[in-house]
């Protein structure tokens, strides 16, 4: 979905010879990773609702100057999944970044405007038994399509009539795809784990010069983040527990995170 709404300052047609400068910022998903603690499921069903970012413990700063985005500090995550094997499961996702929330890396960046960052997607796993009883090494694998907000200053090159700008807000989509293993030791009601998450960071070129002006914010999926994570599960009741993860993205690219933390609570549906 692009371009569902502009502000044009002086109206002009931009036609395929068009050539002129562009300086954008988009407004991307916060980095985390999935409410898996590992352990296989307990239940034929769950419903997992949570933030998989509360706030930001440091602020983020630029990693690529080259690049501009907006990342929400509070982004929500709902999960339904459905066990399909003793071991396994695979279940859809839905993560809100909240616009009200956004950060700049760099201040002096084109601001995006209002839109959250959404995201709708698919997830499965596993859960492999070790020879402990208590420890398994968790499996999982994500695919999301983002709607992303954008905005886009397009400038024509001199030796046009004259000079024209037109700012242009929309939405992009893009696609992510992330991966993880995540050793797990459960004791009692208690579940400890860890792990290795790789996803996606959408993320847009911030400036170009003397190129060819076309329509859309030019959102890419970006490269593959590193995270690692840590957390903890305890089993309220049969039916309902509750989980926190704290993580640190690795890469900096295109922008440099301190600790992220997460919380959800999970209902579990059947036996």
């Amino acid at each position: 979905m692009k371009k569902i709404a502009g502000i044009v300052l002086a109206a002009v047609p931009l036609v395929v010879a068009c050539v002129g400068n562009v300086q954008r910022s988009a407004r991307v998903p916060h980095p985390s990773v999935p409410n898996s603690t590992g352990q296989a499921m307990s239940s034929q069903a769950d419903l997992s609702v949570g933030a998989s970012s509360v706030t930001d413990l440091v602020a983020p700063s630029v990693g690529d100057a080259s690049q501009a985005v907006e990342v929400p500090g509070t982004q929500l995550r709902g999960e339904f999944r459905l066990r399909t094997t003793a071991n396994s499961f695979v279940g859809v996702v839905h993560e809100r970044g909240f616009a009200s929330t956004s950060q700049q890396p760099d201040s002096t960046q084109a601001p995006v405007g209002n839109g959250d960052v959404l995201g709708y997607g698919v997830v499965a796993g596993g859960s492999v038994q070790t020879s402990m009883p208590e420890l398994r090494i968790g499996l999982i694998g994500e695919f999301m399509i983002w709607n992303v907000p954008y905005v886009e200053y397009q400038t024509l090159a001199p030796g046009f009539p004259t000079n024209y700008t037109i700012v242009e807000r929309g939405t992009d989509s893009v696609a992510t795809l992330g991966l993880g293993v995540s050793p797990s030791y459960k004791v009692g009601q208690l579940t400890a784990f860890g792990g290795v998450f790789a996803r996606n960071h959408p993320t847009t070129l911030r400036k170009e010069f003397n190129t060819q002006l076309v329509d859309g914010g030019n959102v890419e999926s970006g490269p593959f983040n590193i995270l690692l994570d840590a957390g903890v599960a305890y089993d309220f009741t049969k039916q309902l527990s509750g989980s926190l993860i704290i993580n640190q993205n690795l890469t900096a690219n295109p922008v440099q995170y301190g600790p992220g933390l997460q919380v959800a609570l999970t209902a579990k549906l059947g036996d």
